[in-house]
């Protein structure tokens, strides 16, 4: 029995509202965890209450609501639309997204010049530095390219793999920090926007080559609708407590990502132009 791609009634974009949803519930529960049951230097769970059981309640539903609706609608774009139609708010959210990843460059570098890198983290900064900057033009010269819709990311092929090159160092350097598995909270929160991350470019890279198949844009779908959940999970209590003036409390390991929160803006803005802008189903077209 066909399962993939089965209901027409379901709106791919229909994850998106729900996520929104749960996140209203999320982030103040986060917020709370940070005030009160998180430790501000490791970003670890000081006990475990309420809240911790609520926080994977809700992250493994936006998993689950993600995942399953995107394989069951049948509506999904096509993965082989090249998506020229001029779009302002794709074009800024990718630039905006190109500065975020230059700004965690200049960090990662900062690292290797100050000696905090470490010397077992120093070939994974140098990948992260080295690729975020072939991956912040990457994101710059997509952006340009819908600001009038004459041309597409598709010209920059090799490019498109920086994009995963980059996320590659980055959840390399965090796997090798010390972790304790039952109490670990921030740390969880970026290794799943981080393994998110890896799914989306591997799909927007399979895409952009021209050797997509009949998943790919759903994989590019699921993947970045997770993000989305866990880029805002993470870091909008950060904002909070900013703006509250209680950023002491912020992890001192774990602050503030401006990439991680302009990534989710891109993938926002890249969802919603490629459902405007659809023409073929993606299962269909195989």
């Amino acid at each position: 029995m066909k399962i993939i791609g089965r209901s027409k009634k379901l709106n791919p974009l229909l994850p998106l509202y729900i996520i929104s949803g749960l996140l209203c519930l999320a982030v103040p529960f986060r917020t709370y965890q940070l005030l009160f049951i998180t430790e501000n230097t490791t970003g670890f769970y000081k006990n475990i209450d309420w809240s911790v059981y609520a926080i994977y309640g809700l992250s493994a539903l936006a998993i689950l609501v993600s995942i399953v609706i995107v394989n069951l609608a049948k509506n999904v774009p096509s993965s082989r639309d090249e998506i020229k139609k001029k779009n302002i708010f794709l074009s800024i959210s990718s630039i905006l997204f190109s500065f975020g990843i230059i700004i965690d460059s200049v960090l990662s570098f900062a690292s290797i010049i100050a000696g905090t890198a470490g010397t077992e983290n120093f070939t994974s900064v140098v990948i992260e530095t080295v690729f975020g900057v072939l991956a912040a033009i990457y994101f710059m010269l997509f952006g340009i390219s819908h600001f009038d819709g004459r041309t597409t990311y598709f010209q920059y092929r090799f490019l498109a793999l920086a994009p995963l090159a980059w996320t590659t160092g980055r959840i390399i350097i965090r796997f090798m920090k010390k972790i304790a598995y039952v109490n670990v909270a921030d740390l969880m929160l970026e290794l799943f926007i981080l393994a998110g991350m890896m799914i989306f470019f591997l799909s927007l890279a399979r895409i952009s080559s021209g050797l997509s198949n009949e998943k790919s844009m759903r994989s590019l779908f699921a993947s970045g609708y997770v993000c989305i959940f866990f880029c805002a999970l993470a870091n909008v209590p950060r904002i909070v407590l900013m703006l509250t003036g209680n950023s002491d409390y912020i992890p001192m390991e774990y602050p503030l990502s401006v990439c991680d929160l302009t990534f989710a803006l891109f993938v926002t803005a890249y969802i919603v132009n490629a459902m405007n802008t659809a023409t073929v189903n993606d299962h269909d077209e195989i």
